[in-house]
């Protein structure tokens, strides 16, 4: 076979398994994440009623699917029933490069549940990987979104350390 042959040969071969290798991956990932958006006031919150939120008995939640209910609705897809945050340690799109759509942007650090509140802290993955914490007011069977912001804790006791010590920011500040 002459050169040219060869070098038309491979190059098709290789466009070939592109395709095969393109198809298969496509057609191996779900359906992309249908995400709600959470209506969060625009407010800053001030240090000092971050800390009056944060403070009192809470019991931390390491499962998405331990969120009072309302909570957990609203990190829920829309239309749909998957999560759209990941548990602590399991598997998320940590960076702007997508190579699942069906995979979470999102992944649980900790949670943390009162009578009348809850703190739900994640990662979120994207251009510029970030620590957001929601925080909502619980009421008969409703979830209340009161402020988001930026900060990172390992658990509600650091989380606390840092909202004292003015780490935790709103966002737009």
């Amino acid at each position: 076979m002459s050169k040219p042959k060869k070098a038309l040969f491979f190059t098709a071969v290789g466009l070939l398994m592109a395709v095969i290798v393109g198809s298969y991956a496509f057609m191996s990932h779900g359906k992309p994440l249908n995400e709600i958006e959470i209506n969060f006031p625009s407010h800053h919150l001030s240090s000092a009623d971050l800390q009056s939120f944060l403070a009192g008995d809470f019991t931390t939640v390491q499962d998405m699917r331990q969120l009072p209910g309302p909570v957990l609705q609203a990190y829920t897809e829309r239309g749909g029933s998957r999560l759209v945050m990941a548990n602590p340690g399991k598997r998320f799109e940590a960076t702007d490069y997508i190579s699942d759509s069906s995979v979470p942007r999102k992944r649980l650090i900790f949670a943390a549940v009162s009578k009348d509140k809850c703190i739900v802290h994640y990662e979120q993955g994207g251009l510029a990987h970030s620590y957001v914490i929601g925080l909502f007011k619980l009421s008969s069977n409703k979830a209340e979104p009161v402020w988001q912001g930026y900060c990172k804790a390992k658990d509600l006791e650091d989380l606390r350390w840092e909202a004292a010590s003015r780490y935790c920011k709103s966002f737009g500040e």
